[in-house]
């Protein structure tokens, strides 16, 4: 299969370096910068615990019209850039060809493959470029791979990583098992899901509390997992998530520890927070779908949400500052 990887950041180099060393795949990925330069000049480098993948990709560039028809995208790029790369996705496809976006937060096809409410979501979607394009070439995918570009071209990643993909629709359908089996000659532990919103929803009560909060106070997980204040926020917000969650479908209460969800035993608490990262390296956030889109949902269920509108309010005001000053 041709497998492109589209931002090949922390992410995107995690899953390329391992593709790559499979070697059963061809794998271009789209990168920039610094980072380009590094993966043009001596491939990728993955710490994976005690492994270490090596590799260079078939091609690597910036200009996504020099690849050939792709069979699979797996697109690691932040939310809010997504609609500016939608035509581009469209004529990178082959006829059968498939875009997986890996992002974070609430996807901007939710409404697809859903019996009502068949409509693109203005917030992450605003000139409704990704629906009208791309809805139905498109693979949900939610991640838990904590990853961090230490220099360019190295990635530090770790183990036990989970990669859940499914289709809108919950269907098994051919081109969800093809996905499947791509990562299982990698030897990476994708799964396929069967209500991938779901998997959406578990995913965003830990990114609502953890990311966003990580960002405003600058901490590493560790010191956040220490510090009772930051613990109970965090709490909090992940509390008003299940109920917006609950009220939209998805009731995780029962079944949810927030203890857990604060501070989970298979998660690394070393690792600096993807948002955290962003503001560090001054890049804009992914604030609008993990935790604009949540307050929306809030308002049109009538679901209580102070904590979480308050934290959109600061979260946006600091993306503002990232922007402009």
């Amino acid at each position: 299969m041709k497998v492109c990887i589209f931002g090949t950041g922390a992410v995107g180099g995690h899953l390329a370096a391992r593709f790559i060393d499979a070697g059963q795949d061809e794998i271009s990925v789209i990168a920039r910068g610094a980072q380009l330069k590094a993966i043009l000049t001596n491939g990728l480098t993955l710490h994976y615990g005690d492994t270490v993948f090596k590799g260079r990709p078939a091609h690597a560039t910036d200009d996504p019209s020099e690849l050939p028809p792709q069979d699979v995208i797996i697109v690691t790029l932040k939310a809010q850039a997504l609609p500016a790369v939608a035509g581009t996705l469209q004529s990178m496809l082959s006829p059968t060809g498939v875009v997986i976006f890996a992002t974070n937060g609430i996807p901007w096809w939710w409404n697809f493959g859903l019996p009502v409410d068949q409509t693109s979501l203005p917030l992450l979607d605003p000139d409704a470029s990704l629906w009208t394009s791309l809805r139905h070439k498109t693979l949900g995918c939610v991640i838990y791979s904590p990853n961090e570009v230490t220099a360019p071209g190295v990635i530090q990643g770790a183990p036990g990583d989970r990669w859940m993909i499914g289709e809108p629709d919950g269907s098994q359908s051919k081109r969800l098992m093809d996905v499947i089996a791509l990562f299982e000659r990698s030897k990476i532990k994708g799964l396929a899901s069967e209500d991938i919103r779901r998997e959406v929803w578990k995913k965003l009560i830990i990114n609502a509390g953890l990311n966003p909060l990580a960002a405003l106070t600058r901490l590493p997980t560790a010191l956040m997992n220490a510090n009772d204040s930051v613990r109970t926020q965090m709490k909090e917000i992940m509390r008003e998530v299940l109920n917006i969650a609950a009220a939209c479908g998805t009731d995780l209460r029962a079944s949810t520890d927030l203890d857990e969800m604060v501070a989970p035993k298979k998660r690394p608490g070393s690792m600096r927070a993807s948002m955290l990262q962003d503001v560090l390296a001054g890049r804009s956030l992914e604030i609008e779908a993990i935790v604009g889109q949540v307050v929306e949902f809030a308002h049109q269920k009538g679901v209580p949400a102070p904590k979480c509108e308050l934290l959109l309010g600061l979260a946006r005001g600091l993306d503002e500052s990232l922007r402009t000053c």
